[in-house]
């Protein structure tokens, strides 16, 4: 079973006052973190060993290889549940992450989806289900 998390981050402090109070009306209240899992399968028998990450103040895409398990990461994203579906791949081993920024428009929808690759082909079982994650 995937697992899905939201993560607020809220900044304290005289730093993070006045970085507010510079760019009050540019930015919203609370940036949030959407987080999903990869399920285990196989001889992938944790949850989470691999990740997409989703920024909503920034539109900021990140793709997580969490485990030394021989396999890449590969996630999905889609504005909206019929939109188009784009890829982003994490070769690069354990414990690292493969970042993109892109452009969502605030009220939009956004569809995330994660799962291992091993040798060039998805294994299936470990793919979550589509999350839908709101853009602003």
């Amino acid at each position: 079973m995937s697992t899905f998390k939201r993560r607020t981050f809220a900044g304290t402090g005289a730093a993070a006052a006045l970085t507010a109070a510079m760019a009050f009306a540019a930015t919203p209240a609370s940036a949030v973190q959407y987080s999903v899992d990869s399920n285990a399968s196989g001889k992938y028998s944790s949850p989470g060993q691999g990740s997409i990450h989703f920024q909503n103040d920034g539109d900021d895409f990140r793709v997580c290889d969490n485990w030394p398990d021989g396999a890449g990461v590969i996630g999905y994203w889609k504005v909206g549940s019929g939109g188009t579906v784009h890829s982003i791949y994490n070769g690069g081993g354990a414990q690292t992450c493969e970042e993109r920024n892109e452009n969502v428009s605030e009220p939009a929808t956004v569809y995330l989806k994660v799962c291992l690759r091993d040798n060039g082909t998805v294994v299936t079982g470990t793919c979550s289900s589509w999350r839908g994650v709101s853009a602003g």
